[in-house]
């Protein structure tokens, strides 16, 4: 009798839990055609500096041959002490001549038997200078004293040692060229711009991949005292930037 009323409050008490047990959220979720994106805006700013060079790189190759790799070598060292005692007295610095490098290669007679036959006539040591100025009035000076020191050949070009800084500047001006042109357009129609959702840039002009100005641009009239840089030396540095934003949403 005590076990049968005992199983009958524990059926009555699950029986009232089940009951009282809440009901199950329901939690609705929109599908994508629900969901209200913002509207977006693409504006671009164009920034263009032109550039000239502030720098000139003088290439030069010393020379000299040899019974012996030795004596060739000798030879070249000598000259090349030469050359930077010439450049000094012009006033250039030892920091701004550097060597690019030096080689030594035997000079072969000619022979009717072919290579298998072949004689060292002599041997050939080179050593190439380069020699950097930004007193453009001084090349002609530079390359006649290389001349003078024994020189063999001479180049030049020409760079913008600052130019990491004026890709920046150029950068910094796209950039509020575009913002600029973005907040002219929202203000005028009278809506909201919101946030940054895309940049692209596009870069413009041979200045942004080339160390050097183009040759066709570091043409030179030499004079007895001086080294004139003539026109087309301007190189242009353009970018466009390209800036996606939202527009704020009406509240």
């Amino acid at each position: 009798m005590l076990k049968s009323t005992l199983a009958s409050l524990v059926l009555a008490t699950s029986l009232v839990a089940c009951t009282d047990k809440p009901a199950p959220q329901v939690i609705a979720v929109q599908s994508p055609a629900d969901v209200v994106r913002p509207g977006q805006m693409t504006v671009t700013g164009t920034a263009t500096l032109e550039v000239s060079p502030d720098c000139a790189d003088l290439t030069m190759t010393l020379v000299s041959d040899g019974s012996r790799p030795g004596i060739a070598t000798a030879g070249v060292q000598a000259k090349q002490e030469a050359l930077i005692q010439a450049l000094k007295k012009l006033g250039v610095e030892t920091s701004d001549m550097k060597l690019s490098f030096m080689t030594l290669n035997p000079i072969y007679e000619n022979s009717p038997a072919g290579w298998s036959q072949l004689k060292v006539r002599t041997y050939r040591s080179e050593i190439t200078i380069t020699v950097t100025t930004k007193k453009f009035d001084k090349i002609a000076a530079i390359m006649e004293a290389g001349a003078e020191s024994g020189v063999s050949s001479m180049s030049t070009q020409f760079r913008r040692s600052d130019l990491p800084e004026l890709k920046k500047k150029v950068r910094e001006m796209a950039l509020t060229a575009a913002r600029a042109k973005a907040k002219q357009t929202t203000d005028t129609l009278g809506i909201g711009l919101g946030r940054i959702v895309s940049i692209a840039e596009n870069q413009g002009g041979m200045m942004w991949s080339n160390h050097y100005f183009p040759r066709v641009a570091n043409t030179m009239e030499v004079s007895d005292s001086a080294a004139v840089v003539l026109g087309g030396s301007l190189q242009p540095l353009t970018l466009d930037v390209t800036i996606g934003f939202e527009l704020a949403s009406e509240t």
